[in-house]
């Protein structure tokens, strides 16, 4: 059954998917900084307000993924921003999040490079986040 999106059940999901991954230690082994994303709204696609997400990532763990406030994700060490429909698109494997921030259609407060260098680690936080069946507003 599909799990609303940004919510405390979906986030609980995404966990444990990464939780279950063989590959996220091994390609987030040394990553040190917790993740903040901030999802614009985009009310013509069901989404009215804006919504705060915090992934607690060290070291090839995860420590938790949960729904917070603006000031806790804006506090984290990497801040990804970017409208609703770019973060579905990556949500969907439509769009890459690497190439979206190297192209300004998603923001980053943080060192790219630095996340750049652990592309196998993001890509396997998304590709994790894939496998929650997901049920996005407008669908």
């Amino acid at each position: 059954m599909a799990i609303d999106v940004f919510t405390d059940e979906w986030c609980a999901a995404w966990e444990e998917k990464l939780k279950e991954s063989k590959d996220f230690p091994v390609y987030n082994k040394g990553w040190e900084g917790d993740v903040g994303c901030i999802i614009q709204p985009d009310p013509e696609k069901g989404l009215n307000d804006e919504k705060y997400l915090y992934l607690d990532l060290y070291d090839g763990t995860v420590n938790g993924i949960r729904m917070v406030d603006k000031e806790k994700a804006e506090s984290a060490k990497f801040v990804m921003i970017g409208p609703y429909v770019r973060w579905k698109q990556v949500a969907k494997t439509e769009l890459d999040a690497i190439k979206a921030m190297m192209q300004g259609k998603l923001k980053l407060k943080g060192n790219l490079p630095y996340m750049v260098k652990y592309l196998k680690g993001t890509q396997e936080v998304i590709r994790c986040l894939t496998l929650v069946d997901s049920k996005f507003p407008d669908d």
